[in-house]
């Protein structure tokens, strides 16, 4: 394991959830109400993903060719799917990348000089939850995640379902959580429930600082 001293806001809140939960959309509400700076994992990995980029290079050695175009792109829809296939594979992508990262979050999140709010979808798989103040948990019903999954990425239902069953389940997110958001029915159903996250404060920012991640 190798430690990653990070100069990060010393109030950050995570926002995290299942697949297909609306984590996005959530935490850029939150961003805009409270005037906070969000960084978002999955944005700055498409980034790193890039052709030239530290993820692109990455990816490009321990796959060969296979999932790359004519001009040397990564096929994002044909890696998606294949991991949505095979475990294995989506734990070399995982282990490739996670320390890129969080390497990327500490870079980004030192520019900040505000407390921030920190969407990370795979937070309790990866173990780093207690570095963060609080934790938001955004959830729907399993059977809309997976709609919203299939919709999103062109994959089909079992795709979708085994992507979903990949990840930590939404019952041990939410026992762990600071907080919790049903994203399941309509966005004025969730809107609700966010201006009454507001108005009880229930995600005041901590203290705590976030010294060090270890990978």
């Amino acid at each position: 394991m190798k430690g990653i001293d990070l100069d990060l806001s010393p109030q950050a809140i995570a926002v995290t959830g299942c697949i297909g939960s609306g984590k996005s959309k959530v935490a850029q509400w939150l961003g805009h109400e409270w005037a906070l700076p969000v960084y978002d994992a999955d944005d700055e990995v498409k980034i790193l993903l890039s052709p030239g980029h530290s993820g692109w290079m990455c990816l490009k050695a321990i796959l060969g060719e296979t999932y790359f175009d004519i001009e040397s792109r990564l096929n994002k829809s044909k890696l998606r799917q294949a991991i949505f296939a095979d475990a294995s594979l989506r734990q070399s992508v995982e282990d490739a990348l996670h320390p890129l990262v969080l390497e990327n979050l500490k870079v980004k999140t030192a520019q900040f000089t505000m407390p921030c709010l920190v969407e990370v979808p795979l937070l309790y798989e990866v173990n780093w939850q207690s570095y963060f103040s609080k934790v938001l948990v955004v959830y729907a019903d399993p059977n809309t995640c997976i709609h919203r999954v299939m919709a999103r990425d062109g994959v089909n239902k079992a795709q979708a379902l085994a992507a979903l069953r990949n990840q930590r389940s939404i019952q041990e997110k939410i026992s762990f959580a600071d907080c919790v958001i049903n994203n399941s029915g309509a966005w004025t159903d969730t809107l609700s429930q966010l201006e009454a996250v507001k108005k009880a404060e229930c995600l005041p920012f901590g203290k705590k600082k976030l010294d060090t991640l270890c990978y």
